[in-house]
């Protein structure tokens, strides 16, 4: 998986988030949609997985958007060792006309006011 998601990401102890596209071969949208849909629900059962969501973008209707946010770099490297995954990542190019288009996503939270 160092092909998708670098090495520091994997060892980061901060949030991380991920926000992408899947651009489906012709004619495999729906299969695609559907296949990135039944990875939601066991992926949400993770526990270090804090949103796990797949969208449709009005501007973009030829791909399937995803959202992803994960505790930390652990929760994405045990996320990406799932049985589940592992299958999907393997033949994923047979539904996808190029890999992944995906962005890193570093939480900005702003500083909590000290208690008076």
């Amino acid at each position: 998986m160092s092909d998708l998601v670098p090495a520091e990401l994997l060892a980061s102890d901060s949030p991380v988030a991920f926000f992408g596209y899947a651009h489906a071969k012709q004619g495999l949208h729906q299969a695609l949609l559907e296949r990135m849909l039944a990875l939601g629900e066991p992926s949400r059962r993770e526990p270090g997985i804090l949103a796990y969501e797949i969208h449709q973008d009005s501007s973009r209707p030829d791909a399937i958007a995803f959202y992803e946010l994960y505790a930390n770099g652990a929760a994405v490297r045990d996320h990406l060792e799932q049985p589940y995954m592992q299958e999907f990542f393997a033949d994923r190019m047979s539904l996808l006309e190029s890999d992944f288009e995906m962005s890193v996503l570093n939480p900005v939270r702003s500083a909590s006011p000290e208690p008076a």
